[in-house]
């Protein structure tokens, strides 16, 4: 594989040095480079002023600390080609996400893993920079879905402890301005190892793999699951259901241009990989901005809002009791102006393995037997039998 030597400089990590040419390439693809107009957190600043982070700093960040992983004795093992597949699918783990990343998904009803997929294998500048380096785009694609043979690969990139978890707290954190999750990635890394085809670490990384248990914790509740980030989705969605209805009732729109890029949605399709790869945060805001000057007025108000941070209110079962009947006698403000929405459940840790992945964290014991963390940790072990509980929220303008 050639060999190059490029550095670039992370806000979280220093000097990400770039070793391979094919990484390097793929970087240069118009695909990767439009990541650089995918905000990571979509919503989150709105909350966090600071938190305009992007995907693009992500896949790097998850990039190197994949690379810190295949330096230690055990993954050096791991065959050059399989090596280089699992950089490859930590840098573009998270090509596929649309404008405002998860806030999108709402609206395509399509996930990103989806999207990254097609994109790796087909007609892309991505596809043909993997192929003219021999480099196998299914092979990838099985590692971001967590389906290659080898189970080291994916866990690498998707696991509870994986380089992409790891990397995007401490950068979420960072950028938010919180403290919530510094974690001792080192350690934790440098001492990873592999035995029958699991990733285990020593008993004495215990403390630091619960500090990055709990900065996950504290990070659903203070950063993710916040409620503004919430009523940005909710907001973004609808948006669009307005702009899909009154196309579809063939409204005159003055701008065309808001229609235009999202035609295969508002038509009820998906996009196709050429139609999607032409949307990025820029682009949504523009079409949102131009909406404000269209002659309707819930549209009006939609857009006013979003481009004014004028979201809606998040309220419990009390709150919205008390002004249940005023919205329900308004069937046409309903529809656009209030959510009923559903928390999941979250699981911080749990040493189940589900849809058939081991994604247990493996300690190695005093004795010598590998385990999971929940035999060594009072935390990993309280922590899995706790859910962040699903919740039922009422999202609707604060004066209905």
């Amino acid at each position: 594989m050639d060999s190059i030597s490029k550095f670039i400089r992370d806000s979280v990590h220093g000097d990400i040095q770039i070793k391979e040419k094919v990484i390097f390439d793929l970087i240069n693809t118009p695909e990767y480079q439009r990541l650089r107009r995918i905000t990571q957190l979509g919503g989150g600043q709105f909350v966090f002023p600071s938190a305009t982070h992007t995907r693009f700093s992500h896949g790097l960040g998850v990039y190197h600390l994949i690379g810190k992983f295949l330096e230690n004795s055990d993954f050096q093992k791991i065959n050059k080609t399989e090596q280089i597949e699992v950089l490859i699918a930590g840098l573009l783990h998270d090509i596929g996400h649309g404008p405002f990343s998860h806030s999108f998904e709402g609206v395509s009803k399509k996930s990103h893993e989806e999207y990254s997929t097609e994109i790796i294998n087909g007609q892309t500048q991505i596809n043909e920079v993997l192929r003219k380096y021999k480099i196998n785009p299914i092979a990838v694609g099985e590692i971001i879905l967590g389906k290659h043979k080898n189970k080291i690969l994916n866990s690498l990139v998707s696991s509870q402890l994986d380089a992409d978890r790891l990397d995007y707290l401490i950068r979420d954190s960072y950028h938010c301005g919180v403290n919530y999750s510094k974690l001792d990635i080192d350690w934790i890394i440098r001492h990873a190892s592999i035995k029958d085809d699991k990733i285990y670490y020593p008993q004495k990384t215990v403390y630091a793999i619960e500090s990055y248990l709990l900065g996950r914790y504290h990070m659903y509740q203070q950063v993710y699951r916040h409620h503004v980030s919430i009523s940005f989705d909710v907001i973004l969605q609808k948006w669009f259901l307005r702009i899909k209805d009154l196309f579809n009732n063939k409204f005159e729109f003055k701008n065309p241009k808001i229609t235009e890029r999202l035609k295969p949605l508002l038509m009820g399709n998906h996009f196709s990989v050429a139609e999607y790869l032409k949307i990025d945060d820029a682009c949504i805001l523009e079409m949102i901005n131009d909406s404000q000057d269209e002659k309707d007025d819930i549209l009006k108000e939609l857009s006013n809002r979003i481009i004014n941070r004028n979201f809606f209110g998040v309220f419990n079962d009390l709150e919205y009791s008390s002004v249940h009947k005023k919205i329900e006698k308004d069937k046409l403000r309903k529809t656009y102006f209030f959510e009923e929405k559903e928390l999941k459940p979250v699981s911080l840790y749990k040493e189940t393995p589900s849809d058939s992945k081991d994604e247990v964290i493996y300690i190695k014991s005093s004795n010598n037997e590998i385990i999971g963390l929940n035999q060594v940790s009072e935390f990993a072990k309280m922590l899995s039998e706790v859910k962040l509980n699903s919740q039922i929220l009422y999202i609707f303008p604060k004066i209905m």
